[in-house]
């Protein structure tokens, strides 16, 4: 069995995903920052992306992804946003990815 792979259809494929995640980064970082808890607003206002990273810049961003849950035998976390921040826009960015990959037909 011969198998060809034509090079320049998986650079065009490779370039079209590139350019795919960096148009789905806006909704991305949306769902990450509608997903943070609001208390006092600041975690929200102090998140912030820059091209496909998004930066949670608050002292207490790790007790919030940690969703909710016993550490140090306390309650911790949001009630808000028992899963976290991080799982859920992973979960979205996938859905997200791939409903475009398949407007394409790849």
């Amino acid at each position: 069995m011969t198998m060809t792979v034509d090079v320049k259809k998986l650079t065009v494929t490779l370039t079209q995903l590139n350019q795919m995640i960096d148009q789905a980064m806006p909704a991305i970082y949306d769902k990450f920052v509608q997903t943070t808890p609001v208390k006092s607003g600041n975690a929200r206002a102090s998140t912030t992306r820059n091209n496909r990273t998004i930066d949670a810049n608050y002292q207490y961003a790790a007790v919030l992804d940690a969703g909710r849950g016993y550490r140090d035998g306390q309650m911790r976390g949001s009630t808000q946003a028992p899963q976290g921040m991080s799982q859920p826009t992973i979960d979205f960015a996938k859905q997200e990815i791939i409903r475009r990959i398949k407007q394409l037909g790849i």
